[in-house]
Formats: structure tokens, sequence, C-alpha cells
């Protein structure tokens, strides 16, 4: 009995020892990220072998009142919500209501017939091709200090788009209005609005009692964390008029998604279904397997694969992520956005990290010779955007800076044809021919792909810019540019955005260092008649034609 009784007593101080070591870890962590209890803070919450083992915040949710973060604070998820707007479409396949094959014009039959068919998987993967209402609005001049959009709004505005970015399972481009078309599915196919069939088929059911789809701005919410931002050194908080869910427009607190997590860790949890669906991997039409799922990204990270995604809006910003090999998950939510909840994430799964995870991620590297880099060396721009990334070669080393960026980054090798950020193995630079895609370079940020061509810019600038100016409408925008010579510069105007200079780059292509471009169309006199927009990579082709 002595012995049990020793034995117990030595298990019960290793635990408690190796408890506090992670009090302390955690704590450090935070106290890094948040000065006092009287700015913005985070909350954390560790889910372990289907327990909430460790549940800890630091900062304010609300600094008018100075109300600190505590056990039940309700915030906004942000994109974290597409995983439960995939969900709902599970169980509606689940009941035999729909197919994810299926022809989204077959519940959508507004949207133009867009010659190929796009089904529902590929708004799940986002794979679809369709516009990001985001980037339509700023192309629009969009107030959003005056204004906010709804649900029906940019269903509206996607009515009256021609055309898409690609074809359907050509390529991964993230657009929040496959998620926002997914929750008109969801209505139209359920007869009930998502909110409440949400609450009936996945909160309800798991207990997650304080998790919901907004239903409206005006709502009051108890408990509620507010978001903030920084300006002129002050402490400003964002006012949204916009109502707009599927692809965010959720909130929960940490103890409900610590409960929905399990549905990842726990292979016999009885909404395991929804847990597989969520994280397929569907392929690409060249054969490619996906590293978005429906919903979520599957990540590898030091030899373990995880279910992961970020939220961010104004002032806030969240990451949820598991690890069902180690039966773990990390939750974060901040109410200030100079905080990356996303790294902090990683730096929490550190501390349940051992040599042997490390050593898993070992691989044989590759060593380029400087022929071989210098190969790789020019100058890419993103496809649809004037963002432009130069890679060179410096000291054998090969680095890359982009035309956002203030210094260059060293790049190491991985494969034949890849390397890796120093500073962030996870981004990965993967160089290809034109015959497997339309780019030259792919930058992988954890799943979410980048694409970059080769480019030779003109060799000297448009000299006869009075051929440009003019006003140009578009119809898919029901928006007006204006173009107009100021001191030899050529300035773009337009509803909310004023005195824009823009510069040629490639021939008879403009831009702003915005991630917008504009490319110039000539008749057949060689005079100019009109332009067409690209942006941010998920917008291309909306035409504008001169006004005479």
């Amino acid at each position: 009995m002595k012995l049990i009784i020793t034995i117990i007593s030595v298990l019960t101080s290793a635990v408690a020892f190796s408890q506090t070591n992670f009090d302390k870890d955690i704590s450090r962590i935070l106290n890094s990220n948040v000065a006092s209890e009287s700015e913005p803070g985070i909350t954390v919450g560790v889910v372990q072998n289907g327990e909430l083992i460790y549940h800890t915040s630091k900062g304010s949710m609300n600094l008018e009142y100075e109300l600190s973060f505590n056990d039940s604070t309700v915030f906004g998820l942000a994109s974290v919500t597409k995983q439960f707007t995939s969900a709902c479409i599970g169980i509606l396949e689940k009941q035999g209501k729909l197919s994810i094959s299926d022809d989204v014009r077959k519940y959508i039959p507004e949207l133009a017939n867009y010659k190929e068919i796009i089904q529902i998987k590929h708004l799940l993967n986002h794979t679809s091709g369709i516009r990001n209402h985001n980037v339509l609005l700023d192309l629009q001049g969009f107030d959003y200090k005056h204004r906010g959009y709804t649900n029906k709004m940019i269903q509206e505005l996607m009515f009256k788009q021609k055309g898409v970015n690609n074809l359907p399972g050509e390529k991964m481009l993230y657009s929040n209005t496959n998620y926002v078309l997914l929750a008109l599915i969801i209505e139209r196919v359920s007869g009930m609005k998502i909110e409440e069939f949400a609450k009936q088929e996945i909160f309800e059911p798991l207990k997650m009692h304080k998790t919901f789809y907004s239903k409206n701005i005006e709502d009051v919410i108890k408990n509620r964390a507010y978001p903030y931002y920084q300006e002129s050194g002050k402490y400003q908080q964002p006012k949204s008029l916009t109502h707009c869910i599927g692809a965010g427009g959720m909130a929960s607190t940490v103890q409900d998604l610590a409960k929905w997590s399990n549905i990842f860790l726990n292979p016999n949890h009885d909404f395991s279904y929804l847990a597989e669906f969520i994280t397929e991997l569907d392929t690409l039409n060249n054969g490619q397997l996906m590293k978005h799922a429906r919903g979520m990204f599957v990540s590898p990270y030091k030899g373990f694969t995880t279910y992961n995604h970020s939220g961010r809006d104004l002032g806030m910003r969240s990451q949820f992520i598991c690890v069902p090999k180690k039966s773990l998950a990390v939750i974060i939510y901040t109410n200030s956005e100079d905080i990356n909840a996303v790294n902090i994430s990683y730096e929490i799964l550190n501390l349940f990290m051992d040599e042997t995870s490390v050593e898993n991620q070992k691989q044989n590297k590759h060593e380029h010779s400087i022929t071989q880099k210098k190969r790789f060396e020019g100058i890419y721009q993103e496809l649809n955007s004037d963002l432009r990334m130069e890679i060179f070669v410096e000291n054998d080393t090969l680095k890359a800076i982009s035309s956002f960026g203030r210094n260059a980054t060293p790049l190491i090798s991985k494969s034949a044809n890849s390397l890796v950020r120093l500073d962030n193995p996870s981004i990965v630079y993967t160089f290809q021919t034109k015959e497997s895609t339309d780019a030259d370079l792919l930058v992988d940020f954890g799943g979410a792909i980048f694409y970059f061509e080769r480019i030779e810019l003109a060799p000297s600038p448009n000299q006869n810019l009075n051929e440009i100016v003019g006003n140009y409408y578009s119809e898919e925008l029901n928006v007006t540019y204006s173009i107009s010579i100021e001191n030899n510069n050529l300035i773009l105007s337009y509803p909310n955005n004023e005195g824009i200079q823009i510069k040629e780059g490639v021939k008879d292509t403009f831009g702003a260092n915005r991630r917008t471009k504009y490319t110039f169309n000539r008749g057949n006199n060689g005079k100019v008649i009109s332009f067409k927009v690209a942006s941010e990579g998920t917008v291309k082709d909306i035409l504008f034609e001169k006004i005479n």
C-alpha cells in the first residue's frame, strides 16, 4: 500500500510540475503579445483528449468599461465560420436533399450560365472561379464607413457578373462569395434560415448554446468582445453596418469551440462524419490533390496533419487548429488586429511537440547550384493583380522581394523546382512550366495559393498618355472611372478613390501597387476603346468601355 501511495504521489507531482511549466509557457506567450489588462487582448483554449485542459486570457474585451476577458466571452469567428457552413451542406447531403456534385444553378438559376458547370463542391473548395465580392465592392468604390452590405446585396451583385476567374476545378482561388452562395443554397434546400438550420442540426445537439450565426447587427449579445485597431497611437473601435453570413458572421466561445473540436479529434463522435466531409481533399482537374478541403485547410506541421482555418476582420483575428494524431486542438481569439493569432497557435502547438515530432519533419534537402538558381531569376507578377515579385541571386543565395516588401527574403532549397522561405518554411515557392498551369510561379501560404507569371516590363513608359484619358463605364459594377493627366502623370478616380496615380508596367498595362491592374484595349485603328480590370488575384476581366 505504501508503494502504491508513493507511486501515485510521484505521478501527481510530475503532472503538477508539467502543468506549472505549461502555465508559465502560456503566460509568457500572452505577456509577449499583450502588455497590460487595460488594452485589447487575447483568449486561448487548449483541448486534449476531449477535455478543455487550458483556458486563459489577458487583456480587455471592452475598453469603454475596462472589462477583462472571462470564461464565457463571446467573440466573432470571421472566416472560421466557413467550416460550419460546410457542415450544413454535409448534413443536407446526408439527408439526401442535395449532392455536392449538383450544378449550383439547380438551386441558384439566377447565376449566369458560365458554360462550364459549377458544382457545389467547387464552392466548398474554392475552385469555382466565382469572383470575390469583397474585391468587386472595392472596385465599385463601396463606402464601408457609411454603408453596409447584406447577403441579398451580394447575391444581386453576383447575378450581374458575366465572367469567372477560371474553369471550375482548375485552381484554388479563395473567395468569400463561394460561401455566401452556399448559405443561399442551404436556405433554399432546407426551407429555413441558415441560423435556424445550424442551431437545430448542429449547435443544439452539440450543446453549443453560445454559438450562433448573427441574425442582425442590432442584436444585444451578452458578454461579447469588441474589436479594436490602432490609429495615431490610439485605439479605435470599428463600426460596421454589414450583415453578411455564410463566409463569416458567426460568434462563439472557447468552451463551445472546444466541444466542436471533438468531432475532428474523436473518430467515434456522433458527428465524425461531418469532420470527414469538411476535411476531405478533392483533386484539381489536373489530378493534383488540394490542400484546402471544404471549409478548412489540411496542412502538415512537424510531421503531423493539421486541420485549420483562421479568421480576420476589422479589429480582430481568430484561429482554430486541430491535430488529430495528438488529440489536440488550439483555439485563439484576439480583439486586436495587431496580434497574430495564427503565429500564437503554432507557438502553443510547439509546447506539445517533442523531439520525435521535430525529427519527423526533417526531409532530405535538395541543393540548387548557382546556375540553377539563376534560372529562377526574373520579375514575376501575380495573375490578376499588379503585385510584383523580384527573384534574384545575391551572394550565392536566392532571394525574393515583393513590391509591398521592404527587405528581400532568403529562399532555401526544398526540391528540384521548389524553395521555402528561410524565416518561414511553411511558405513554399514552386517554379513550373506553363504546360501544367497558366502560372510560372506558385507561392503556397499554408494551402492558400498565389499565382505569378514571369513578365517583361515595357522598355519605356507610354509617351502618349492623352490617348488613355477619358471616362469608362462598367455594366457589371455599374460604376464609372475617370482618367486624367496631372503633372504628366496618369490619374485614376472613382467613387471614394480619388487621385490614384497609375504607372505602366507591361505594355498598355497599368497599376498603382494596390494589387489591381488595368489593361487597355485598342480598336482596329489603334485607339484605346476600353480596359479590363483584374484585382487581388480573385477578380479578372471586368470590362470598362470608354464613353465617347
